[in-house]
């Protein structure tokens, strides 16, 4: 009991402490910032359920950006904070995410069976709903116990963040507006071709001894990662065979 109480006391000390403080405030004031520009309308909702999800987004990416950061510059000042805060980041971007599938469910699709929704938003709903239990049990085993408790068995289970990824990249193609714009695209591209180069250099640059799965995991995954972009892209060209508008009805408003 006394080191539960130690904790709390140490932990507005910490970083984490800043970070979980930060992601309820833009929480709350991406909320009134939305409510203040459109109203109490189905506009604001759409507004703010896509400004968690970019949030959320961003932070992934924010989060797979500090290892490979780190191991390349090991003399990184503030290193040791910036590992600490890895976590909690990982921890927000769950915490948008629900916030994003939940808003998106209950207030745009009004809680609808997803079985009856278009056959698009059916496979995005899937896919993003899946990304976002992977997110959660990341969450939830962020913290120092589930790390000793979980053993090796922790790093397989976090490393399903590179799958999270891909699946909400997906998501986002299949009914993001925005997501098939030229900015998004080039810009999502040049940060996971960055993070892709990273750590092709962590395991096959000079001095590193590649493993033969570490190598087919890279491989595996620069092909899927090559699938989702053609998508995007393709999206983007209108080259998918995508739902005609007059089939998506009531839900084609994002």
């Amino acid at each position: 009991m006394s080191s539960i109480i130690n904790k709390i006391i140490k932990w507005p000390q910490g970083i984490r402490f800043y970070i979980a403080i930060t992601t309820l405030f833009v929480t709350a004031e991406s909320c009134w910032w939305t409510n203040s520009v459109y109203g109490n309308s189905s506009t604001a909702i759409i507004r703010l359920q896509e400004i968690y999800a970019w949030i959320s987004l961003g932070l992934i990416l924010l989060t797979l950006t500090i290892g490979p950061l780190c191991n390349l510059v090991p003399r990184l000042p503030g290193q040791a904070v910036i590992r600490d805060a890895r976590r909690l980041l990982g921890v927000s971007a769950a915490w948008f995410a629900g916030w994003h599938v939940s808003l998106s469910y209950v207030n745009q699709f009004h809680g609808v069976n997803p079985l009856h929704l278009p056959a698009v938003y059916q496979r995005a709903f899937g896919l993003g709903l899946v990304a976002l239990v992977i997110l959660i049990a990341l969450a939830v085993t962020s913290f120092d116990a589930a790390f000793r408790r979980l053993g090796r068995w922790w790093f397989r289970l976090h490393r399903l963040i590179y799958a999270a990824v891909l699946l909400v990249l997906l998501h986002a193609f299949m009914i993001g507006v925005h997501a098939t714009s030229w900015l998004f695209i080039v810009t999502i591209s040049a940060v996971v071709a960055a993070l892709f180069a990273a750590q092709l250099y962590l395991g096959f640059g000079p001095g590193r001894e590649p493993t033969i799965l570490r190598s087919i995991v890279l491989c595996y995954g620069l092909l899927l990662t090559v699938g989702v972009f053609a998508y995007g892209f393709s999206q983007h060209l209108d080259l998918s065979p995508a739902e005609p508008s007059s089939k998506v009805g009531q839900y084609g408003v994002r």
